[in-house]
C-alpha cells in the first residue's frame, strides 16, 4: 500500500559520502584523482587506473607530474596547474598525458583545491579521456584550412574584380569632364550628366569598400613578427593596466609559468590583443571586482585567458561579441562593447589564431580565451639531435 512503512519511496537514501563512493566505484569514463596540498597522489579512483594504467598502489605518494608530458614538465606546466586552482578556485585544461605503456592519450580535466575553512589541505583532479573528440577536432580543423584557402581565392578574385571595375570607370569619368570643360553639355544633357557622374563616383565609393574587405580577407594586414617570451610581456601589459584596476579598488592577478614561453608573433599586436582584453575587464568589472591574467601551453599554442568576475555577458550576444560595433545597450556611452573586440579578432585572425568568450550570463563574470600559434622550431633546433 503506498505510503506504508516499507514503501521504497519511503526509505532514507544513502549518504553523500557512500554516494561518492559508488560513483568512484561505477564510473566507467571518469578518472578521479586525489592529491595533498603538495600535488602528491593519494588517491586513485573511478577509471583512473583504466584510463592511465597505473594501479593505485603504484601511484601513491608520486608527484602527479608522472601523467605529463616531456615537454609540458619542461614548462612547467603541472605546478602551474596547481598555481591557478589554488588563486582561482580551479584550473581547466585539455592536454596530452601519459599512460603507464608511454602511450599518450587527449584528456580533458579540471584540478579543484580542496580548503577545511581557510586551511588549504589538497586538491581534486577529474580527468574524462577525449582522445576520439580530439581526432574529430583536428579533421574538423583540416576541413576548416580548406575552407579558409576557398575564401582567400574569393578574396583574391574579389581584389582583381575591384581593379578591372575601377579600370572602366576612369574612361568614363574623364568623358565626362570633357563634356563639362568644353561646354558641350546643353540643357538637355545636364541632368542625365549629373546621373551619370553620381553613379560613377558611387560605383568608385563601392569598389573601394570591396577592395578594404578583399585586402582584408586576403591577409594583406602586415605582421611584423619577432621572437620573444610571452610570460614577461604578459606581465608588462598587466603593470600599464593596473593603475586603472586600482581606481577602481580592482584585484588584477597575473599567472604565468617559471619556464619562457616563446611565441614567434607581432608583439605589437599582441600587446593590442592582451590590453583590448584587460581594458574590457577593467571597464565591466563593478568596484572591489576581481580580474585574472593567466596563460598556459596546449600542445602548439599558447592560450592566454582573462577572467573577471564582472557583470558578465547576456547569452544572445555571445555569438555576435566580436562583430563590429555589438553593444549591449547601444543608446548608452558606455553600454556593451564597440570596436575593441573586433579588433581583438581580427588580429587574432591575423596571426593565425583563435579566440573565444564564455560567461554564464549578467553578472556572473567572462572569460576570454585567446588561442595563438607558438614559435617555429629555429632550422638549427630541428637539425640538432
Amino acid at each position: 500500500m503506498r505510503g506504508s512503512p516499507n514503501d521504497p519511496l519511503r526509505t532514507p537514501g544513502i549518504t553523500p559520502e557512500r554516494a561518492l563512493e559508488l560513483l568512484w566505484q561505477q564510473a566507467p569514463d571518469v578518472a578521479f584523482v586525489l592529491l595533498d596540498s603538495t600535488g602528491r597522489i593519494t588517491g586513485w579512483r573511478g577509471a583512473a587506473e583504466a584510463m592511465l594504467g597505473h594501479a593505485e598502489d603504484e601511484v601513491i605518494g608520486q608527484p602527479l607530474d608522472i601523467i605529463f608530458a616531456p615537454e609540458d614538465l619542461a614548462l612547467g606546466l603541472a605546478d602551474m596547474e596547481r598555481t591557478v586552482a589554488l588563486a582561482m578556485g580551479h584550473s581547466e585544461d585539455d592536454r596530452w598525458h601519459l599512460r603507464k605503456d608511454g602511450t599518450r592519450i587527449w584528456v580533458a580535466g579540471s584540478l579543484v583545491a580542496l580548503h577545511e575553512g581557510d586551511r588549504h589541505v589538497g586538491y581534486a583532479k577529474i580527468m574524462c579521456d577525449r582522445t576520439n573528440l580530439r581526432a574529430q577536432m583536428e579533421t574538423t580543423e583540416n576541413r576548416l584550412d580548406h575552407a579558409h584557402d576557398a575564401l582567400r581565392g574569393r578574396d583574391v578574385f574579389f581584389g582583381r574584380l575591384t581593379h578591372e571595375v575601377r579600370n572602366a570607370l576612369g574612361p568614363i569619368r574623364s568623358v565626362t569632364d570633357v563634356v563639362e570643360r568644353r561646354g558641350l553639355v546643353t540643357a538637355e544633357l545636364t541632368m542625365p550628366l549629373q546621373v551619370v557622374k553620381r553613379q560613377v563616383a558611387q560605383m568608385e565609393r563601392m569598389m573601394e569598400d570591396l577592395a578594404e574587405v578583399a585586402r582584408f580577407g586576403a591577409g594583406k594586414l602586415q605582421l611584423a613578427k619577432t621572437a620573444f617570451d610571452l610570460g614577461v610581456d604578459l606581465r608588462e601589459i598587466a603593470a600599464a593596466v593596473t593603475p586603472d584596476a586600482k581606481a577602481k579598488l580592482q584585484t588584477l592577478e597575473v599567472l604565468t609559468p617559471q619556464a619562457p614561453i616563446r611565441l614567434d608573433a607581432d608583439q605589437a599586436r599582441v600587446h593590442q590583443i592582451v590590453f583590448n582584453l584587460l581594458h574590457n575587464a577593467v571597464k565591466y568589472t563593478p568596484r572591489g571586482g576581481r580580474i585574472w591574467l593567466h596563460c598556459t601551453v596546449e600542445i602548439d599554442q599558447a592560450v592566454i585567458k582573462v577572467s573577471d568576475d564582472g557583470q558578465g555577458i547576456p547569452s544572445e550576444l555571445l555569438p555576435v561579441i566580436f562583430e563590429l560595433f555589438t553593444q549591449e545597450n547601444p543608446h548608452q556611452a558606455e553600454g556593451g562593447f564597440g570596436v575593441g573586440l573586433s579588433l581583438v579578432k581580427d588580429l587574432v585572425d591575423a596571426h593565425q589564431g583563435f579566440v573565444e568568450v564564455r560567461s554564464d550570463g549578467k553578472g556572473r563574470g567572462s572569460e576570454f580565451t585567446v588561442r595563438l600559434p607558438l614559435r617555429a622550431p629555429s632550422a638549427e633546433g630541428a637539425s640538432g639531435p
